[in-house]
């Protein structure tokens, strides 16, 4: 069987395919990051929320006949409340882009093992094709050694 011709052409694409891999990997990192840092910012609201709501739960203990202190403690729980879910969402929005950074990863590893199995695959196919062509030529250069008196 002989070597592809088109090897140089597979290689090109198998560049191309890694740099657009490498790329994808690069965005799902910074995604990853963001996240992280939407998370942690989310956290940090959160609990800013529950300190706003203990103070506020603190003020209406000391006057739970005031409507404006339950009406500001209500606004409070509204907001950790909120805040809560904001967290949540942000866990989940980092949860997935780290899987995607994961999953990017895993594609870029596995292009590049079939790319090193092909490459090492075309080498073969090319030095047994040099074999070949060496043990064709030897008889052929004994016969012509031969036919010219050299031998």
């Amino acid at each position: 069987m002989p070597a592809d011709t088109r090897a140089p052409v597979l290689a090109r694409i198998a560049q191309v395919r890694e740099q657009r891999l490498a790329r994808a990997l690069a965005e799902a990192r910074e995604a990853a990051d963001r996240a992280r840092a939407g998370a942690v910012a989310a956290e940090a609201a959160m609990a800013a929320a529950a300190r706003e709501r203990s103070a506020a739960r603190l003020l209406f203990q000391a006057s739970p006949a005031c409507p404006q202190t339950r009406l500001w403690m209500e606004q409070r729980v509204t907001e950790e409340i909120g805040a809560v879910a904001r967290a949540s969402d942000q866990r989940a929005r980092h949860a997935l882009a780290v899987d995607a950074q994961g999953a990017a990863g895993r594609a870029l590893d596995q292009h590049r093992v079939r790319s090193e199995s092909v490459a090492t695959h075309h080498q073969s196919l090319r030095r047994a094709e040099r074999r070949r062509a060496e043990e064709r030529a030897e008889p052929e250069a004994g016969a012509f050694r031969f036919v010219r008196g050299w031998a």
